[in-house]
């Protein structure tokens, strides 16, 4: 691919809330965590977005230092059930960008396949299944919030969608 065609960057976890993806593009402080991002080279924002579901299972591990030492979101694309996204309209360049960023442990690529307007939807993760961690109600909040408030799914299924997502 060349730096500047343009790609579905699909997330689910914290980058669910559209002023936290874009501190990772801007470079600017994260109001999440109060730490600063270090920003694309390309800092012009998401072109269209859009939500979505695609196979797998959302679950919690490892430890961040950004979210109080506790777990984040990981997928695991073999498990049954339903990983709701948000997708975001961006470049090649800018989604290598936010994987390194996003650090070794979202070192693998997740290819989602094209959406209808032709471009593939991309996401990462974890190469392998990891150990559960819980997250910190505050990473947590922000992935229920954004779910809710920028998303539109109901409360009662982000509800029961963490609930699952916690017992994973």
């Amino acid at each position: 691919m060349k730096t500047n065609d343009k790609v579905w960057y699909a997330c689910y976890g914290s980058n669910l809330k559209a002023k936290r993806f874009r501190s990772y593009i801007e470079g600017t402080v994260n109001e999440a965590n109060g730490l600063p991002e270090k920003g694309c080279r390309d800092r012009s924002l998401w072109t269209d977005e859009r939500i979505g579901t695609f196979k797998g299972q959302l679950y919690f591990a490892k430890r961040s230092s950004k979210w109080n030492n506790q777990g984040v979101a990981f997928i695991d694309r073999d498990a049954d059930g339903t990983v709701i996204m948000r997708l975001y309209l961006i470049t090649w360049e800018q989604y290598l960008e936010i994987k390194n960023q996003e650090g070794p442990s979202y070192k693998h690529r997740v290819d989602l396949g094209f959406a209808d307007d032709g471009y593939p939807i991309y996401s990462f993760t974890s190469p392998d299944r990891l150990p559960s961690n819980p997250p910190s109600g505050k990473y947590l909040d922000v992935i229920k919030n954004a779910l809710i408030d920028e998303c539109g799914i109901p409360a009662e299924t982000v509800k029961a969608y963490l609930d699952d997502a916690l017992r994973n």
